[in-house]
Parts: structure tokens; C-alpha cells; sequence
């Protein structure tokens, strides 16, 4: 277990063979991904990052001020130089694309170790259903920045119908302020 601290951020905690549900949020909660260019760009940076750093990624969803995911790295350390490396390099293509240099974009990340199957599936569930809750779309299936689609196809509907009825979100995050 290795513990990583800064003034400005959180306080992390890596630890090995840990799935972690990460947050993380734009500047001030600004709309930064405001178009399908903006989180295009996100999704295929992530998506390259996942395979270079060997994540193992079960969900994910991207939204206009802050994205969710929940992945087992391939050693809990990594989280940090994941993190570091796709805030850092959407940020230099998202100021680029928008003539924006030198504009702060992401304000950090936070991170949770998943502790146990019904805290995993939850998440899994809340990942998938928070396009819903922001009111972007009515059902997950419509929003296209999100894992929800791969599991639709892959598990069907009736798979993930059951996962939600199992795991229920509920109130879980009534905090989440986005």
C-alpha cells in the first residue's frame, strides 16, 4: 500500500490488485466537453491509455463536466501516472481544439478502492446510469459516451436489466453535485 498526497488534490491510496472507481471533474464544473468532437476526443485518448497501461476497465462514461470510471490497473501505483498522463494530454488537445492554450481543465481525480461485489456492481450501475441522473438522455442506451453500449451488445439488455434489479443505485452519490 503506498499512500500520495499534495496540496492540491486529494489524498491517494494505491494499493495492489484493487479495482478503483475514479472521478474526475472539469475546472469550476465547466461544461469543457461540451460537443461530440470534445468527448470523442476523451473517450479515444482514454481508450489508448487503457491498452498502453494494461487497465482492466469494466465501465466508463464521459459527461460534459466530469467522467466515471471503474478499472483494476495493472498495479495500483499506476493510477497516478494514468491519471497524470490522460489529464494531461486531453487537456493539451481539448485547449487545442478549442484556441484555449494554457486553460485549466481538469480540477483532479478521486479515487475509491471497490470494496466488495455489491459496492463493484453498483458503481458498474451508477457509471452506466449517470447520463440519466445529468438528464442528457432518458435511458443509458442513448448516450454514446459511455460503456453501457459494449455490455447491450455483448450481455443484451435482459443482462444488464438484471444487473441493475441486483444492484440497485438507489441514493448512492446523493452528493454528486455535477
Amino acid at each position: 500500500m503506498q499512500w500520495s498526497t499534495s496540496p492540491h488534490r486529494p489524498p491517494h491510496l494505491y494499493t495492489e490488485a484493487a479495482w478503483y472507481f475514479i472521478t474526475v471533474s472539469t475546472v469550476d464544473k465547466a461544461r469543457i466537453l461540451a460537443t461530440d468532437e470534445h468527448l470523442n476526443l476523451w473517450t479515444n485518448t482514454f481508450k489508448e491509455l487503457v491498452i498502453e497501461y494494461k487497465l482492466r476497465l469494466a465501465a466508463w462514461v464521459a459527461l460534459q463536466n466530469h467522467v466515471h470510471f471503474l478499472g483494476l490497473p495493472k498495479h495500483g501505483r499506476e493510477i497516478g501516472n494514468f491519471m497524470k498522463r490522460l489529464n494531461g494530454r486531453t487537456a493539451h488537445e481539448l485547449n487545442t481544439l478549442d484556441s484555449a492554450r494554457g486553460r485549466a481543465v481538469w480540477y483532479s481525480y478521486w479515487d475509491t478502492c471497490i470494496r466488495g461485489e455489491r459496492d463493484y456492481w453498483t458503481r458498474f450501475n451508477y457509471i452506466h446510469y449517470n447520463p440519466v441522473k445529468h438528464g442528457y438522455v432518458d435511458k443509458p442506451e442513448n448516450w454514446e459516451f459511455s460503456s453501457y453500449r459494449h455490455y447491450l451488445r455483448i450481455d443484451g439488455s435482459l443482462w444488464l436489466a438484471n444487473c441493475y434489479e441486483g444492484f440497485p443505485v438507489d441514493k448512492l452519490f446523493d452528493d454528486d453535485e455535477f
